[in-house]
């Protein structure tokens, strides 16, 4: 492991915490992450304007080659409610939202203890589809309960990709042996390219690991004006890299179009109440 162990970690430590995508004077609400007592962590997502879309636990087949075709309406279910995702201390993942779907599309990911690179993927296409942060209560801050924090985007941006990283600080490291690290803190990744993330983490006391949350332009998505599109619950970073092993996790789209003709097929994980 190079580098020197960072002899401070600071982080945007609160309960939760909102991302915001700043466009010239737009400011619009991404999603929110949460931080549970039992060491859980949520992302929440009810700021996309679109509310039917797929969720699926998906697989990457075993092609031999680095880049292959995944369809998610394979292990997938048409919903039309917003959802959570989940992440517990054992590695279970899942997507929820309490009274609203049954709790279908779940599988094992990897443990929180050992954990420490990529945990999620966050795709937006169509910022003004998003919730604008305008009230009091959505100013750019750091809270115990609730903080706010911008990613600013070249006003040319058509789409955006978030990434976040769960990192064991025992294993951060930097070029100094006294440095110390965060809440903004540069990543590289294994092909050399650099990002800027902002470290967040929970306010227990028991917390050893952040959750590096970086944001950059990309291309666009697609014809489509609004995407927006979630992987995470991946399987072992050993077996994701390996073109030769099936490779699971977890994704959803909003918005789905054709969704009642999708629905027919998948069938929903919409609770609907008896009569």
């Amino acid at each position: 492991m190079q580098g020197f162990q960072a002899k401070t970690v600071t982080a945007v430590r609160s309960q939760h915490v909102v991302c915001v995508v700043r466009v010239s004077e737009l400011r619009a609400k991404a999603f929110q992450i949460g931080f549970d007592k039992d060491g859980s962590l949520f992302i929440h997502f009810p700021y996309f304007q679109h509310r039917t879309g797929i969720l699926s636990s998906s697989e990457i087949p075993a092609t031999g080659e680095r880049k292959a075709d995944v369809n998610i309406e394979h292990g997938g279910k048409v919903t039309s409610h917003r959802v959570k995702y989940s992440h517990h201390p054992d590695g279970r993942a899942h997507f929820s939202q309490d009274g609203k779907i049954f709790t279908a599309i779940k599988r094992q990911s990897i443990s929180l203890d050992i954990q420490n690179g990529h945990m999620f993927t966050v795709y937006i296409q169509g910022f003004h589809a998003l919730d604008v942060a305008k009230t009091a209560k959505d100013t750019e801050g750091i809270y115990a309960n609730r903080s706010l924090i911008d990613f600013r985007i070249e006003p040319a941006t058509e789409a955006i990709k978030f990434v976040g990283r769960w990192l064991d600080i025992n294993k951060l490291r930097v070029k100094e042996p006294s440095a110390t690290v965060g809440p903004r803190h540069a990543m590289v990744d294994p092909d050399g390219v650099r990002t800027d993330a902002i470290l967040v983490a929970s306010p227990h006391a028991s917390a050893k690991h952040v959750l590096a949350i970086s944001c950059v332009a990309i291309p666009r998505l697609g014809p489509d004006p609004e995407i927006f599109l979630f992987h995470g619950g991946f399987d072992a970073p050993e077996t994701m890299t390996d073109p030769t092993k099936i490779a699971g996790f977890l994704a959803f789209l909003y918005p789905l179009s054709e969704a009642a003709n999708v629905r027919g097929r998948l069938g929903s994980v919409d609770y609907v109440p008896k009569p």
